[in-house]
């Protein structure tokens, strides 16, 4: 088993206008198999983009970080030193969340893609270059035609598509897409998601989904980590993890999503997720929890193994 992207104990965080660093990212371990689908999951603000922007070498100069991070066996994160040089851009690329952010208005896509191309490749000739954009827009499935266009002249999806190609031109060997199928309708949600997971087995990727639409998840991934408040609170294969969930957290997340031709009523996880710096004492989720007891207030669990899986709750304890 090749690792593509390795944590121990990593937190990442910010420091305070008091001059406290609010970890947002906290006790971060993780083993990620080249070659596979990583979901992180959970709500909005619950640290995922964070550790997507930490494995893609895109934490800000200001961020504080200890522990461990390292890509295929090179050490990118040692405590507070950050090394990315040689991975970042080339190793590891980012499809960031809107697209709009990664194209240039004032240049077709094929200006674009040829000098994404031409930067990495600069012994190129033209001719070779310009084969090259259109053999990557036919692996995103956009028509030939799309060379000439800006990027105003495209569609929601057809602008995700080009993201995707241009983050390609590098050949990466790991992608991480931050909620690529947000903004768009659920038809797209779906043909981005396969897109995406047909890229990861034909040009043999490690792909990190980031996502909080847990049917997207269940669709493409092969590994899933459930965020709760900058931890991993339930880790393991998706079809574990979302068939038969540990977690209460997990379990009420996917109580929550809605099913088509059902008349359940959907599940509202009572409360709100605690801001970093704000976080209760014991499990961060006692306050939501329904299986709240004593301990559960006082101390926090540790991420604990069973077999295939790890849970981070005391009912696992007793």
């Amino acid at each position: 088993m090749v690792l593509a992207i390795e944590s121990n104990n990593l937190y990442i965080g910010y420091e305070s206008e008091e001059n406290l660093i609010l970890w947002v990212v906290e006790d971060l371990s993780l083993e990620i198999e080249h070659g596979t689908t990583f979901c992180l999951i959970g709500e909005s603000g619950c640290g995922k983009s964070t550790i997507g922007n930490a494995v893609a070498g895109l934490l800000p100069p200001y961020a504080r970080t200890k522990g461990k991070l390292s890509i295929f066996g090179h050490t990118v994160i040692d405590g507070d030193s950050r090394r990315f040089n040689g991975v970042r851009g080339r190793v590891v690329v980012k499809i960031p969340q809107d697209p709009a952010s990664s194209l240039n208005p004032f240049m077709t896509i094929g200006e674009q893609l040829s000098l994404a191309i031409k930067h990495y490749y600069p012994k190129l000739g033209n001719g070779d270059v310009k084969n090259k954009v259109f053999e990557l827009l036919e692996d995103v499935k956009l028509e030939k035609n799309v060379f000439d266009l800006y990027p105003h002249q495209l569609s929601g999806g057809m602008k995700q598509r080009a993201a995707i190609a241009l983050a390609l031109a590098s050949e990466p060997r790991i992608l991480v897409a931050d909620e690529p199928t947000s903004a768009l309708d659920a038809y797209l949600r779906i043909s981005i998601a396969n897109l995406l997971k047909k890229l990861q087995k034909e040009w043999e990727l490690t792909l990190v989904f980031i996502t909080h639409d847990v049917s997207i998840a269940r669709h493409v991934c092969d590994s899933i980590a459930v965020i709760y408040a900058g931890r991993v609170v339930e880790l393991g294969e998706a079809s574990k993890v979302l068939n038969k969930p540990m977690h209460p957290y997990t379990e009420l997340l996917l109580m929550a999503i809605p099913r088509r031709l059902s008349r359940e009523r959907l599940v509202d996880i009572p409360g709100m997720p605690p801001p970093p710096g704000k976080y209760p004492s014991g499990c961060k989720f006692h306050p939501r929890c329904p299986y709240v007891f004593d301990k559960c207030r006082l101390l926090e669990p540790l991420l604990k193994k069973l077999d295939s899986e790890a849970v981070r709750c005391w009912k696992y304890y007793e």
